[in-house]
């Protein structure tokens, strides 16, 4: 569901607001929260640009079923990326998760940070807000199988897995560049 555009005007501004706050503040590690398909990341905020919410995307055509497609946010073009399902994608024989039928019609996008040199953003069905070191109880390295992308794994207190994302390694690494089919 699309918000009306003043409401998206207003929700752009208290969640940059919020982000800018975040980045400066002198937590240990702090993260973009998101979800997706019950899986729950966490992406590092230096690593993270802006935040948009469900937008019209043109379709690329023979472009892998990840590559959702483009679309021109400020006058700059990007490429979507389906979070979940390049992870699925990727990790068929490693991780337990399936690839999603289609795009669902109310998600986020988050773009990656302009120092990544990458126009690119990730489709996630929810954005969770922020997250720093403190709301989490137990941290673990990434099972061996994990893709090297994938940071430790934080458990908060209701005992709920958080995966951090390292955004840079996911945007070097030579599957994310090759969208075509």
């Amino acid at each position: 569901m699309a918000l009306p555009r003043e409401d998206l005007k207003i929700f752009q501004a208290r969640l940059a607001e919020r982000l800018r706050v975040a980045r400066e503040q002198s937590a240990a590690a702090s993260w973009l929260a998101v979800a997706t398909r019950g899986l729950t990341c966490l992406f590092p905020l230096h690593q993270a640009n802006e935040v948009l919410p469900s937008v019209s995307i043109i379709p690329v055509p023979y472009a892998k079923s990840w590559f959702v497609g483009a679309i021109n946010s400020r006058g700059r073009m990007y490429g979507v990326v389906d979070f979940f399902s390049y992870l699925a994608h990727e990790n068929k024989q490693k991780l337990p998760i399936t690839e999603r039928a289609s795009v669902p019609s109310d998600y986020s996008l988050i773009a990656l940070n302009v120092e990544l040199n990458l126009n690119c953003m990730l489709m996630v069905d929810k954005v969770l807000g922020l997250r720093t070191l403190e709301n989490f109880e137990h941290s673990a390295n990434p099972d061996l199988h994990a893709p090297d992308y994938f940071g430790q794994l934080h458990l908060d207190a209701a005992g709920a897995a958080w995966q951090e994302i390292d955004l840079q390694k996911l945007s070097r690494s030579p599957e994310f560049f090759s969208i075509n089919v």
